[in-house]
């Protein structure tokens, strides 16, 4: 009876305070929930996500933040779109569509989650809407893609690259997944939070500790696919980075 009464006085004082009071306790509210979608949005668990978007548009409304509805709508648009693709199989040849669909989400999501916790803050709305218009965009994709590949003679996920191959008979969501907890398994071990890990450094400070000056962004970003530059073979040496690049 008591825990009631007093929560009848919150909402008196909240409604006495006026809008603008409404406004800021939505906005505090839209920040913890938009956070908490980090962790089921990385496992591909989409049903909970577009809950939790629901539950957000409909706080911020009777809270007043217009802008709070407004990203509800577009995160709630997003994840319905990659359940959509997430959920085909693989053989229909749309893996890749779903993990830049994922990658399109996950970027706003950490940089929102990163804001939010570091008490500032963020309504990227030109952002939130070029990803939802991108992840709509691969959904229209994915069932041409997929159209194309059925109408193919031959058996399921015959054309695909053998890398896909190995997946076949699976949801495209399950894939992802199983990359995703790989991911946070390692940063167990790391002992480093598996939800949200420490931010990686920024690119320009890489290159700014390279050895050799004469590798170009390009050099490296082909390093960092694996193709060695004509001239330089990967060296392994006993230092904190585990191996270094060495001129022939």
């Amino acid at each position: 009876m008591q825990a009631g009464q007093e929560q009848k006085v919150e909402q008196a004082a909240r409604r006495s305070a006026g809008p603008a009071a409404a406004a800021t306790d939505g906005r505090a509210e839209f920040k913890e929930r938009l956070v908490s979608l980090v962790d089921p949005a990385g496992l591909m668990e989409m049903d909970r996500c577009g809950g939790t978007a629901a539950l957000m548009e409909s706080e911020s409304s009777r809270a007043g933040y217009a802008v709070g509805v407004r990203m509800s709508r577009l995160w709630a648009g997003i994840f319905a779109d990659i359940d959509y693709i997430a959920g085909m199989p693989v053989e229909d040849g749309v893996l890749a569509h779903a993990t830049v669909a994922v990658r399109h989400m996950k970027e706003v999501l950490f940089a929102m989650s990163d804001a939010y916790r570091d008490g500032r803050d963020a309504e990227p709305i030109a952002e939130l809407e070029h990803a939802r218009d991108a992840v709509a965009l691969l959904r229209a994709e994915a069932d041409e893609c997929a159209e194309a590949v059925r109408a193919a003679d031959g058996p399921p996920g015959a054309a695909l690259p053998d890398s896909d191959k190995r997946h076949i008979g699976r949801a495209c969501r399950d894939v992802i997944r199983d990359i995703i907890e790989r991911v946070r398994a390692e940063r167990r071990e790391l002992g480093e939070d598996p939800i949200f890990p420490p931010k990686p450094r920024p690119i320009y400070e890489f290159f700014g500790d390279a050895d050799d000056p004469n590798l170009s962004v390009d050099d490296w970003l082909d390093i960092m696919k694996g193709r060695i530059p004509e001239g330089y073979e990967l060296v392994r040496v006993d230092d904190d980075a585990g191996g270094r690049l060495g001129n022939d």
